[in-house]
């Protein structure tokens, strides 16, 4: 467990980094929805049809169903910025700031639709509270992958591979059961929630 721990610890600077990239994709998502929402609500439901299927399951399946769905589309998002770090960081750059857009766009559709902040945050808060660090930090791990093929410091690019590779495949005995228990939550626990605020 220590041994886990320690490749979170390693990881430091690109948590911080990766945040700052979430961050600023919420800023443009919002600001994006804000000036443009047709066009990005258009965009929004291409690039989002796995999301859309989920909303339309939520409605026609058992809980169970929806939960496996959810963890399915949110494990193949973590996947994708950890190892897609193999690019030069790109991928997880892209997915990191697309993830945080996707959070920004949400959040002004929510007050164009007239919703009050209460609703949004009881939307998002039970479930990301657990899914959206998860996501930043696998980001991290993605950015260090790219950053160490780039920049190897004297070292082997295979040696620094197979270290991040190990690393993430560590990292992933922590963030799995998280992706996991969030997925339960924004299936059984969220939408009660947010009712609430209706």
């Amino acid at each position: 467990m220590e041994e886990i721990f320690a490749t979170f610890q390693d990881k430091k600077k690109f948590i911080w980094l990766s945040s700052i990239i979430f961050i600023v994709g919420i800023i443009i998502g919002y600001l994006s929805l804000s000036y443009h929402p047709e066009f990005v609500i258009s965009n929004m439901k291409k690039l989002m049809g796995n999301v859309l299927e989920i909303s339309k399951a939520m409605k026609e399946r058992n809980w169970v169903y929806i939960v496996g769905l959810i963890f399915q589309n949110n494990l193949k998002a973590l996947l994708i910025v950890i190892f897609g770090g193999i690019v030069f960081g790109i991928i997880p750059f892209l997915g990191i700031l697309f993830n945080g857009f996707v959070v920004g766009a949400v959040s002004a559709l929510n007050f164009l639709k007239g919703n009050s902040l209460a609703f949004f945050i009881a939307s998002l808060l039970p479930h990301g509270i657990l899914e959206l660090p998860v996501i930043i930090v696998g980001g991290a791990f993605g950015l260090k992958l790219g950053y160490d093929i780039i920049i190897p410091r004297g070292k082997k690019r295979i040696a620094l591979i197979k270290e991040n590779l190990r690393d993430s495949t560590l990292a992933l005995g922590i963030l799995l059961p998280l992706l996991f228990v969030a997925s339960i939550i924004e299936t059984v626990i969220t939408p009660a929630i947010a009712k609430v605020f209706l």
